[in-house]
């Protein structure tokens, strides 16, 4: 294959001001900063609220450094005439504004669509809300626990009788973000075309309900609610993990009669294979609660080296359940290039993970480390033709930080 080099940061002469906090919002504009859009946050002068979510490195936050690279930091007080006025002039210049405040907060802080519109009537503007403006929950907080909570989430993971359980990092935060990323380019496809802006609103409740695809189709078509099957999954069997004799895990997806069946030769079984019970998928479906203790018995008798190699060998899907350590022991994560090392202003260096994206075989390379708060400032200031006189005066009276 012949690869022809080009420049991949697709969106260089892009301006994306950044309103936003938490999780959703700052992981949209993170992937867009990673694809060449000059990304410029605006935070209050006490920061962005996640700079002092633990853990804390050197009084730098690990959560805030996990999302907000390639951007540029502006510490701006909204709630005075003069930090509006410098808010009003970057949105002149920009493509796309975007926000997750609660519904009422645009307008009041003059930030609204309507609004900045009325500065720049190209604007693409991305309202990200927990359930959207014409809910009936639309002035209900909308933190990721509460919509994993919510779509029925908890109640379909874990096991039955279990209490609720929740995914380890904020599922729909980051699926949220994903899809307003496909909005908002969505949208600047649209502008190039016919030459105007719009409003684009993504609801958190309602991306959570999206993203779970055939868990409330299942109910939906059904009538049923789903089983609680902890690690293993509602139609298929057996895919789902399993205990071995060093008490590591293996994670084995059976999705077909041909897996089966080279399942039951790797495994010495291969009784099981003419067992009307479990002759086809439905049947062991159907029939798991026989089935799973006799591969739970037949995993515990060797290691969980032993059975990868062993399921390998007879064209079994399997894998090894990871700590997140050995995660960055695997030979794919070392040689793929996705963990990356970037100098910092206060920590020197710094690790990220790369967009899981290549383009002509490359990944986007970010454009700037995680700003400390307000890094840009004075820079932003200046493109926008504040004197160095004003620049101090806006300091000395914190409109700027």
């Amino acid at each position: 294959m012949v690869i022809i080099l080009v420049d991949i940061n697709f969106l260089s002469n892009i301006k994306i001001i950044d309103l936003t906090k938490s999780l959703a919002g700052p992981i949209a504009t993170m992937i867009l900063g990673d694809l060449g859009a000059d990304v410029i946050k605006i935070e209050p002068l006490e920061g962005d609220e996640t700079r002092l979510w633990a853990p804390l490195v050197d009084g730098e936050s690990v959560y805030f450094m996990s999302i907000n690279r390639s951007k540029r930091s502006i510490a701006l007080d909204l709630k005075t005439y003069e930090g509006k006025e410098i808010f009003y002039k970057l949105v002149e210049k920009a493509d796309v504004v975007i926000e997750n405040f609660r519904p009422d907060v645009p307008k009041r802080l003059g930030v609204d669509y309507e609004s900045l519109r009325k500065i720049n009537d190209k604007i693409i503007y991305c309202a990200i809300r927990g359930f959207g403006s014409d809910s009936v929950y639309k002035d209900k907080p909308a933190y990721d626990l509460l919509i994993q909570a919510m779509s029925g989430f908890m109640t379909t993971t874990g096991s039955e009788n279990d209490p609720p359980v929740r995914a380890s990092f904020a599922l729909f935060d980051v699926f949220t973000g994903m899809m307003s990323v496909i909005a908002i380019l969505t949208m600047l496809l649209r502008r190039s075309r016919e030459g105007v802006g719009g409003y684009i609103e993504v609801s958190l409740y309602d991306t959570s309900i999206f993203s779970m695809s055939y868990i409330p189709m299942i109910y939906l078509m059904t009538g049923r609610r789903p089983g609680r099957y902890g690690h293993a999954h509602p139609s298929i069997v057996p895919y789902q993990a399993f205990r071995c004799s060093d008490n590591k895990w293996i994670a084995v997806a059976v999705t077909n009669d041909r897996f089966w069946n080279n399942l039951c030769e790797a495994l010495d079984l291969k009784d099981l294979c003419q067992d009307p019970r479990f002759k086809t998928n439905p049947d062991r479906v159907r029939n798991r609660s026989e089935l799973i203790p006799i591969l739970e018995k037949k995993f515990l008798e060797n290691t969980r080296d032993y059975w990868l190699k062993k399921l390998e060998e007879h064209d079994v899907p399997a894998a090894p359940v990871y700590e997140i350590d050995e995660v960055f022991k695997d030979p794919h994560v070392i040689n793929s290039g996705l963990v990356i090392s970037m100098s910092h202003k206060n920590l020197r260096e710094i690790k990220q993970i790369l967009l899981p994206v290549k383009f002509d075989e490359r990944r986007p390379s970010p454009k700037y480390s995680p700003p400390v708060l307000g890094e840009h400032t004075i820079e932003i200031l200046k493109e926008l033709g504040y004197s160095e006189d004003k620049i101090r005066e806006l300091f000395n009276r914190k409109i700027v930080r």
